[in-house]
């Protein structure tokens, strides 16, 4: 039997889950993934765990029913968790160890470890530990020390974590769905593994996920992650912004942020023209809006969003280092003209970024929308931890007899 892995984002918008196979050949494929409208989550939190709950059972049930539909009797028994939120932070880290003359492999090994020792309070749950460079003595930005002269040798990280309690929110969600939660998994990190080329992080490039309830980032040069975080605006709030600005419902406000908006003003068609609003019920009449109106209102929020991640960028000297520019994953990289906005906006070239190293999402109309997991799924795959990720019915037990 292949080696097959499953990975769920319980997100503000949608509950995703995909299971991935590795092919004999070693390439990893999307077999199957279904996603449902979350319940009991915003801004990439759980609030609700009866609703959350709930929808994952929603998606593993229609798993289960287009895995039955295909012939294939398995269920799944755990997940990777990808997870976002302004929660999780990350911190530089690095601890000395003495040289004698030259480096070896034991001192190389010996500030490897050190380099993991970094404490955490009792609240906060480590995802990753990302090394960066060495430095030995005064010299910075070593990438193999071995060999060389020096008295004291240092390894950079990254320690990325997240707040336990938050986690744990959605291991005991998972858990009422009999799903176990393998290993959470930073969104921004995962939507990197997906979509990047080993040449764009050597010259520095940033990748950002646009989620529903927050955006992540992570910046790369050198070959190596520099920086990362979570802003608490997402594709919800566009969305309320809308509502808010036309007096309409929720589910109006999406389907007008989704068909009509573009996030730069004057660059659809009928740049003068009006959009249509469908009344809210049979007994509604439908009204119209400009949509140069609904553009500048799109055009605010996303504007807003990426100032404040080119300040953060300029205030850690990274801006400069995009050679290759910036990626956008997530949902909100659909909206019409998104690419344009950013461009102005950081000053630097910017595409799409759609999951390169993974089969199956070919044919989706938003691939980048599937970058986190997909991340998770490659990463599971390179851990290939000998734990299997499901089990057959007569093993496990069907989830929903």
């Amino acid at each position: 039997m292949s080696d097959i892995y499953a990975a769920i984002e319980i997100g503000t918008t949608r509950t995703l889950l995909a299971v991935g196979e590795e092919n004999p050949n070693g390439r990893l494929t999307v077999t199957c993934h279904a996603e449902i409208p979350s319940t009991g989550v915003r801004k990439s939190q759980i609030l609700d765990i009866n609703q959350a709950t709930q929808s994952i059972k929603g998606v593993l049930h229609s798993i289960e029913k287009k895995q039955a539909e295909s012939g294939t009797d398995i269920t799944i028994g755990n997940a990777f968790l990808v997870v976002s939120g302004q929660h999780i932070r990350a911190d530089s880290f690095s601890r000395p160890v003495p040289v004698d003359g030259r480096v070896t492999d034991d001192d190389i090994n010996e500030v490897v470890e050190q380099s993991r020792m970094m404490g955490l309070a009792k609240d906060r749950e480590l995802l990753d530990i990302v090394e960066q460079d060495y430095c030995l003595d005064s010299l910075s930005g070593i990438a193999a020390p071995k060999g060389m002269a020096g008295r004291m040798l240092k390894l950079n990280t990254l320690h990325i974590h997240a707040d336990r309690n938050r986690i744990d929110d959605a291991r005991t969600a998972a858990n009422g769905a009999r799903l176990e939660i393998r290993e959470p998994l930073f969104a921004a990190t995962c939507a990197a593994e997906a979509v990047l080329e080993e040449h764009e992080r050597k010259n520095g490039v940033l990748v950002v996920d646009l989620g529903g309830g927050s955006t992540s980032y992570a910046a790369y040069s050198d070959g190596y992650l520099v920086t990362t975080g979570v802003i608490g605006v997402g594709g919800d709030h566009v969305t309320n912004d809308i509502a808010h600005a036309f007096q309409t419902t929720q589910s109006q406000a999406e389907a007008l942020k989704t068909n009509e908006a573009a996030a730069v003003i004057g660059k659809t068609d009928a740049e003068n023209g009006r959009v249509k609003i469908q009344g809210s019920s049979a007994l509604m009449d439908s009204r119209t809006i400009s949509r140069r109106a609904l553009d500048t209102v799109v055009n605010a929020r996303l504007r807003e969003l990426f100032s404040i991640i080119r300040d953060t960028l300029e205030s850690q000297d990274l801006l400069h280092r995009l050679h290759a520019g910036i990626v956008l994953t997530g949902g909100g990289s659909a909206m019409r003209e998104i690419t344009t906005l950013v461009q102005r906006e950081m000053g630097t070239n910017v595409r799409i970024g759609r999951p390169t190293g993974i089969d199956g999402l070919e044919n989706e109309p938003n691939p980048a929308s599937f970058a986190a997991i997909a991340g998770a799924l490659i990463y599971a795959c390179h851990t290939n931890a000998p734990k299997p990720l499901f089990g057959l019915d007569k093993l496990f037990g069907g989830f929903f007899k």
